[in-house]
């Protein structure tokens, strides 16, 4: 009896491993459970998103998107509270999810676009952009986004390309026995986090941290923090000439973000939010006033009291902030909107 030779067999397991992968992006997957991925992890306010988009019939006039630094510095209730206030009704959302990574906002701009009309979309920038994409955005983002990301530079193809079909086979395990792993088809208004979700108070994270949001740090515990923040800031490293293909992730995503918007008939703005005691000055400053106003909140820089950490406000923070918004963004409403470049 002839046998199978050992090195045809893992040849053939291989071809047949390579043949499914290469079929994933063929499977059809729910988006819903894309956003259900993350659960129990520091990323779980990605499904309070999806649910806030597509079945929450408040409207979204004004959007925030970003990393932490806009989650905690930005009340959504607040500010909208504050429009109200002033004679400007407009509904209010935080989407912003921890870290950096303009091809993520990318990704939860287009989803909210596809079912809310936002009047204006505010997308946090600091100091100085990521060079790479988020870490999110393998889970999240649709199958054609995977492929082709829109730039050349993007560090992290390989592995969001190698990440892909398990996160394929994933979804569609998960439409067939959505309990097994964790997630559910059929929205849920009982255990939604609500129209007004407030990104800026203390929360405990998916995989069971506690932040605090409440706390008044010592200056002198935060300078430590910043020491240890500003080890890790690398300058502009190839110049100038070379800022596209540097910062590719910022660049190819901020101009299509914009785009996207000016399509939908959405106005685009930035804001500022430093650490603490952080500069005042922007590196892409010029970049970004290419698509829109840049709101610059770099007083609150030297304040210690409104600080729960080197990089993050607090509550009392945010509140401020969203105060010092609040007429900037009603006079940017009152502005018709102009087409982004």
């Amino acid at each position: 009896m002839r046998t199978f030779p050992a090195r045809r067999a893992v040849l053939a397991i291989l071809a047949l491993v390579i043949g499914l992968a290469m079929l994933t992006p063929l499977l059809p997957t729910d988006p819903y459970l894309r956003y259900q991925l993350l659960e129990g992890t520091i990323y779980d306010r990605s499904r309070w998103i999806y649910e806030r988009i597509h079945f929450d019939p408040a409207p979204i006039d004004v959007v925030f998107v970003g990393s932490s630094r806009a989650g905690a510095g930005v009340s959504a209730p607040h500010l909208q509270a504050r429009l109200a206030a002033a004679g400007v009704p407009a509904g209010v959302a935080n989407f912003s999810l921890p870290e950096n990574g303009r091809d993520l906002h990318r990704v939860i701009e287009t989803e909210m676009l596809t079912a809310k009309k936002p009047r204006l979309i505010i997308i946090l920038v600091i100091e100085k952009p990521g060079r790479f994409g988020h870490p999110a955005y393998r889970y999240l983002a649709p199958t054609a986004d995977i492929l082709d990301p829109g730039y050349l530079a993007n560090i992290k193809y390989p592995g969001n390309i190698i990440a892909f079909p398990y996160r394929q086979f994933r979804l569609v395990a998960g439409a067939i026995a959505p309990e097994t792993f964790g997630m559910t088809r059929q929205f849920d208004p009982a255990r939604y986090a609500g129209t007004g979700y407030d990104t800026t108070v203390s929360f405990t994270t998916g995989d069971g941290d506690f932040v605090e949001r409440d706390k008044v740090v010592p200056a002198a515990t935060l300078a430590k923090g910043v020491r240890r923040y500003e080890k890790g800031v690398n300058p502009p490293i190839l110049g100038p000439d070379f800022a596209d293909l540097e910062f590719g992730d910022e660049r190819t995503n901020i101009a299509r973000m914009a785009r996207t918007a000016a399509a939908h008939g959405s106005k685009v703005a930035f804001l500022f939010l430093p650490y603490y005691t952080g500069p005042h000055i922007i590196q892409e400053r010029r970049f970004y006033e290419r698509f829109g106003p840049v709101l610059d909140a770099s007083f609150i820089s030297d304040q210690s009291r409104y600080y729960s950490d080197a990089a993050h406000l607090n509550h009392a923070g945010a509140l401020v902030v969203s105060d010092w918004l609040a007429p900037r963004i009603a006079a940017l409403l009152a502005e018709p909107a102009t087409a982004g470049r």
